[in-house]
């Protein structure tokens, strides 16, 4: 039901689970390029859509940048594309002539998970930079309404009676150090 903690993993409606749907359709899109890209027999994988990409990558990872997923998780899946490419091609993928472009496409995946990696970075200090600037408003607002400004508060009141005892109550430093 919808009570499990794997209901949003099944509901396939946009609607009901936006963050899973647009995953879902970013790794399509990822997976369909590298597809593209990749001119079996030829070696070329130079078709691929670099910038695409990089824009469906950027989408899929910022969601894990701000849902607090570690580096591993955010981009772990990526590597995965290397078995599903391999079950899309699964005659190909016999064929020993393949090997060479294979290893190509893995190299090639490795390079979208490098990418992913530091795009992640990116947007987890974006996520970081706008909480402090949030703690900076915060302590401003506060401190507005408590009339202070910064170092501009009142000076504090003299706690002794006649100025000559000390502050804290501690005998006088020798020396006249006061």
């Amino acid at each position: 039901g919808l009570n499990s903690p794997f209901a949003f993993k099944r509901q396939k409606d946009p609607f009901a689970n936006p963050v899973g749907h647009s995953l879902r359709v970013g790794t399509r899109r990822i997976f369909e390029a590298l597809l593209r890209g990749m001119d079996l027999g030829k070696g070329d994988l130079g078709k691929m859509d670099v910038e695409k990409i990089r824009q469906d990558l950027h989408e899929m990872v910022k969601i894990r940048a701000v849902q607090q997923f570690s580096a591993s998780e955010a981009v772990g899946f990526i590597f995965h594309l290397k078995e599903a490419v391999r079950a899309q091609l699964a005659e190909a993928v016999k064929d020993p002539r393949f090997s060479d472009e294979l290893a190509q496409l893995d190299g090639q995946i490795d390079r979208v998970a490098l990418a992913a990696f530091d795009l992640f970075v990116q947007c987890r200090e974006q996520v970081y930079e706008l909480r402090v600037n949030e703690v900076k408003r915060r302590v401003s607002w506060v401190m507005d309404k408590m009339g202070q400004n910064g170092f501009d508060s009142p000076p504090a009141p003299d706690p002794s009676p006649n100025g000559d005892a000390p502050i804290c109550g501690c005998p006088e430093p020798a020396g006249g150090l006061r």
